[in-house]
């Protein structure tokens, strides 16, 4: 199998096709609408106010409209054990397992072993 270091920004600027010089960061994303708000782990195009839903595979513009607001915040990553924690300056902090990257994202590359595999 091949093995591909999912949690590293080289990964989604490979996997979205992002020029080499565009900078990019880890970041967490607050979404908040009627239903409430919701915390969301992103990665943010420096400069752009774009950023990559990660667990949603796509790109979202940062928004302030009526009805949903959607705004990214920078975050560090810090190691935890079995998990990485994003936290940001402003205080808000999203945990996920370190396969977390790759469970999203491993069904979405071919390889043989996948073959053998039900996917769900």
């Amino acid at each position: 199998m091949e093995t591909y270091r999912y949690n590293t920004l080289r990964f989604f600027r490979v996997q979205f096709g992002l020029p080499a010089r565009m900078p990019l960061e880890w970041c967490v994303v607050r979404e908040t609408s009627r239903a409430g708000s919701e915390l969301r782990l992103g990665v943010a195009l420096k400069g752009t106010g774009l950023y990559i839903d990660v667990a949603m595979r796509r790109f979202f513009s940062q928004v302030d409209i009526p009805l949903i607001e959607r705004r990214c915040y920078p975050a560090e990553r810090i190691s935890r054990g079995d998990d990485y924690e994003y936290r940001s300056a402003e205080g808000w902090s999203f945990t996920c397992p370190k396969h977390y990257i790759c469970d999203i994202y491993y069904p979405a590359r071919f390889s043989r072993e996948l073959l053998a595999h039900s996917v769900l």
